[in-house]
């Protein structure tokens, strides 16, 4: 692992950005829409679970606390689907930037 990292920083410091950006800019474009399908039907699974859950809650106490954690998980779900669009929108830019320096 620091053998890769010294690796990583002799082609970085040595200006050969696009040895370094582009395998991972085309990872990136490779992978990230079925990341993001993976995430989303995870999050849609998960979603199921805390409502039915939620369903057979008996008492108040047991339903307040499946609703607490039910508006937990989507807020926290939303961040991450629109953070990892983020992030596939602005792959290009990112390795433009590092590529050129500019």
């Amino acid at each position: 692992m620091i053998k890769f990292l010294v690796s990583l920083i002799s082609l970085i410091s040595a200006g050969d950005g696009n040895s370094v950006v582009n395998p991972i800019y085309e990872g990136m474009t490779l992978v990230g829409p079925y990341a993001m399908g993976v995430v989303a039907l995870l999050t849609l699974f998960y979603g199921v679970f805390l409502g039915v859950k939620y369903a057979k809650a008996e008492d108040e106490a047991e339903k307040a606390n499946v609703q607490k954690t039910l508006k937990n998980f989507l807020i926290g779900a939303f961040s991450v689907i629109v953070l990892l669009a983020i992030l596939y929108v602005i792959r290009g830019p990112i390795a433009g930037f590092i590529n050129n320096g500019v």
